[in-house]
This record gives structure tokens, sequence and C-alpha cells, in this order.
């Protein structure tokens, strides 16, 4: 697996593909990343033509190592409802 870092002002962003699909996570030291940064993020390291999302498994799999990290994880369009498409 090869994965980037990047500093951001003061988001870092890691950005990967885990089996053929994109993997961006970003935090921040003392609070999480805003709305804003996590947009900003996704559009500069990931391909415009690529669909992301926040997950939220079953609690009983949520991991949260780090509690400023966000992630975003590619959905490739053909899992997605037609409705979704735009």
């Amino acid at each position: 697996m090869n994965i980037k870092v990047y500093q951001m002002g003061r988001c870092r962003v890691l950005v990967s593909q885990d089996n053929g699909l994109w993997h961006l996570s970003i935090s921040t030291p003392n609070c999480s990343p805003s709305y804003n940064e996590i947009k900003e993020a996704r559009y500069r390291y990931i391909p415009d033509d690529v669909t992301m999302a926040q997950l939220f498994p079953p609690k009983r799999e949520f991991v949260n190592v780090h509690p400023y990290c966000h992630h975003l994880w590619e959905i490739p369009n053909e899992d997605l409802p037609p409705e979704a498409i735009v």
C-alpha cells in the first residue's frame, strides 16, 4: 500500500488506495477538522470523478483510534442507487 502524507494548514491528510479504492484520513491535533477542511482535502487530493463518503458502521464495528480523525472512503458508482448519481 502506498500512503502519501500532506500538511494542509492545521490538518494532516493521509491518502492511499486500498484494494484499488481511495481512502483519505484527515485529522488535527486538538479538535475535529471542519466541514470545509474535509471538503478541501477531498477535492485537493482525490480525483474529481471519484465518489467519497464518510461511513458509520454498526457500533460493535466502530473503531476510533484518534478522536479527531475523519475517514473518507471511495464508493464505486455501481454500488450507489441510481438516484444518488447526479
